[in-house]
Formats: structure tokens, C-alpha cells, sequence
């Protein structure tokens, strides 16, 4: 039973060392690099690297996991369930580490939506695609949470409170990717920041206008 054990952590470690050395050569050499390239590093057979991941496209979505995890785990800490903040703070303090994940970590970003094409269902095993939906979906449910906040608050109006919190998210990303690109940060003639804090109030202040009407 111990050697069973053992073999079992043993098994776990070099699955998770190949993981990191995959970590390292995507974010520095970008999605082009190849399993051999994953493989030099981990000092493996590119075999053994198939023994531990069916595919590239399987170590990516691993990664992309990870990184959503730290994501989730970032707009839990910022949304502070058990403080008295209101409503239009907590969205503000949500993106707000939303963006500063991005500016910090932007590989993942950039992993995030290149997920979001192609045929990222069909690349990879169904158990792995549902876990990646469902902690996205985690994260989603923090801006849920506070926009049905500011509805039972009578400070939002909104119909279709899962709606509203999409449209939210769906703009910040959307800003993000714009302002990721070098032609379109020129062609809009405004900093990230500054672009992406109106946005939001944007929206926050049509949700308010909302419950006027």
C-alpha cells in the first residue's frame, strides 16, 4: 500500500512538473511551441508526455484552468461577501481586479481568448472542457451576485439579472482585447485604463437609470 502511495505522489509530481515546464515555454515562446519543446524542458521524452496529456490542445486548457482558478479565487477576495459595500463598488472593485489580473498575467488573457475560437469543445476531453465551463462560469457568478445586489437594493433595474452581468463582462473583455492590439490602442487614441473605467461606468450607470424608469 505505501509503494502504491508513493508511485501514486511520484506519478502526480512529474505530471505537474511537466505542466510548469509547458507553463514556461507557452508564455514565453507563445502557442506555437510544440510538446518537443515542452518536453526539452521537462528534461522527458515527448512519449512521456502524451502518457501524462492527450494532447497540446489538453495542456493548454490545463493551463487556462489554472489561470482561471487564480482568477476566481482573485474576484472572491475583491467581492468581500461579508462586507457592507454597495452594489455599483463591488462591480467597480470586480473589474477592477479583473483588469489588474490581465495587465499582470496577460498570457492568460491571451490563452482565454484564443480558447473562445475554433474548436476548442472538440480539442479537448469532454471532462476538462467542463471543468474549465464551470470555473468560468464561478467567476461570472461574482458579477451575478452583485448586480442582484443592486436590484434588491432598488439601486439597478434589470429585467434579466444574468443578462446584465454578461453584458458587463462581455464589454470589459471586449475592451481588453481591443486595447490588446497596437493599430487599435492608436486608432482609439486613449489609454487602457481610462477606456476600459468608462466602459464600466457606463454600464453601471444604465443599470441605474434603469430602475428610475
Amino acid at each position: 500500500m505505501a509503494t502504491r502511495a508513493r508511485r501514486k505522489r511520484e506519478k502526480e509530481k512529474r505530471r505537474q512538473s511537466i505542466l510548469q515546464a509547458a507553463h514556461d515555454v507557452f508564455f514565453e515562446k507563445g502557442f506555437g511551441a510544440t510538446v518537443d519543446d515542452v518536453a526539452d524542458l521537462a528534461e522527458v521524452s515527448k512519449g512521456t508526455v502524451y502518457l501524462y496529456f492527450e494532447s497540446k490542445e489538453t495542456i493548454l486548457a490545463l493551463l487556462l484552468l489554472r489561470g482561471l482558478q487564480e482568477l476566481v479565487a482573485t474576484l472572491e477576495r475583491a467581492y468581500d461577501v461579508h462586507a457592507p459595500i454597495l452594489a455599483e463598488e463591488r462591480l467597480r472593485r470586480l473589474s477592477r481586479v479583473y483588469l489588474q489580473f490581465f495587465e499582470e498575467e496577460p498570457t492568460y488573457f491571451r490563452l482565454l481568448m484564443a480558447t473562445d475560437r475554433g474548436k476548442f469543445q472538440e480539442s479537448v476531453e469532454p471532462e476538462i472542457y467542463e471543468r474549465v465551463l464551470a470555473v468560468s462560469g464561478e467567476g461570472l457568478e461574482w458579477v451575478v451576485r452583485a448586480v442582484q445586489q443592486g436590484v434588491d437594493d432598488g439601486v439597478f433595474g434589470c429585467d434579466d439579472v444574468r443578462a446584465a452581468a454578461s453584458i458587463l463582462w462581455a464589454t470589459m473583455n471586449g475592451v481588453l482585447e481591443l486595447m490588446d492590439h497596437p493599430l487599435r490602442r492608436e486608432m482609439v487614441g486613449v489609454e487602457r485604463k481610462a477606456l476600459y473605467q468608462a466602459a464600466l461606468e457606463t454600464i453601471i450607470r444604465g443599470f441605474q437609470a434603469s430602475s428610475d424608469s
